[in-house]
């Protein structure tokens, strides 16, 4: 059998939602819209270097000798898909990884195969959805336009990786206030995706790469130790997901979160996004000012 290993950038196109146009219009006039949907992602795929792996019912499977390539045809797919009039009800989800794959004559293999498809199950409709490893092949324009989505553990994997939403609508345009870097330089790059918690004068600043951040009782698991009775000893963890930081609860007495001069938020084995400022508080309300009163400010 011929087949070879090169780096290479695997995209999956799908399209959401075809269950519901089957069963609102019929299974004739669905699938003829379903498979001009696919034929336009085949050409687009084409017009950008790219070779069409295999289609899989409404999804195509594509790989690119470059990530930019990628990230262009996945563009041109989602720009095409919202100016048909007829596609309206329907959207693309599309994840792409790159990496070393094995290529035979009819199919692609590897581990970064399983990461663009993982990406694109997470994907929204008209989302486009890449890997940290796709980001640190991209040049300045498309950098620009990626913004962190996400960490995740993808299929196989032992760590948390950070994935990126590539924000295709105005594509192109210098937005630093979604400038990525690769994870080496994220650090440096804090304005946007930094989360600042204080304790007894104590600042903490967080990226997302440093997540998932516990606290409780714990000395040992604990990343922010908080030594009350009412604090359990696994008591909450802050993660980063879609975006946002988010406040996961999993303790005894629960977690109150105040937020903008609201009322507050109580949490037991609930979550909650942080936004903006607030203060959160374990195992009681704040009656007074508490010894361990956390402060956060996204």
């Amino acid at each position: 059998m011929n087949q070879q290993n090169q780096y290479q950038a695997i995209m999956f196109a799908d399209v959401s939602g075809s269950s519901a146009l089957y069963k609102r219009i019929g299974n004739e006039q669905a699938k003829a819209i379903i498979d001009e949907a696919v034929h336009f992602m085949t050409a687009i795929t084409i017009v950008n270097e790219g070779t069409v792996v295999k289609t899989i019912g409404d999804e195509i499977m594509a790989r690119f000798s470059e990530g930019f390539q990628a990230c262009e045809a996945a563009i041109a797919i989602q720009r095409r898909c919202v100016k048909e009039p007829h596609l309206k009800d329907l959207g693309i989800k599309i994840g792409i990884a790159y990496g070393d794959v094995l290529i035979t004559h009819n199919d692609v293999f590897g581990d970064r195969v399983n990461d663009a498809a993982c990406v694109a199950h997470i994907a929204r409709a008209n989302q486009i959805v890449i890997t940290q490893s796709v980001v640190d092949t991209l040049g300045n324009a498309f950098k620009h336009d990626c913004q962190m989505f996400d960490r995740i553990n993808i299929k196989g994997e032992t760590e948390h990786t950070l994935i990126y939403r590539l924000e295709w609508e105005h594509s192109g345009k210098d937005n630093r206030a979604t400038m990525v870097m690769p994870i080496h330089d994220v650090a440096s790059f804090v304005a946007k995706f930094q989360l600042t918690l204080s304790l007894c004068g104590r600042d903490i600043l967080l990226l997302p790469e440093q997540t998932p951040y516990h606290i409780g009782r714990d000395p040992v698991k604990a990343h922010l130790l908080i030594e009350h009775e009412l604090a359990s000893r696994e008591h909450c963890h802050i993660e980063f997901r879609r975006g946002k930081y988010v406040l996961v609860d999993h303790s005894t007495n629960g977690t109150y979160v105040y937020a903008d001069e609201q009322q507050p938020i109580y949490l037991r084995r609930e979550e909650l996004p942080l936004q903006g400022e607030g203060k959160i508080s374990l195992g009681q309300k704040i009656d007074s000012e508490p010894t361990y009163l956390i402060r956060f400010k996204v």
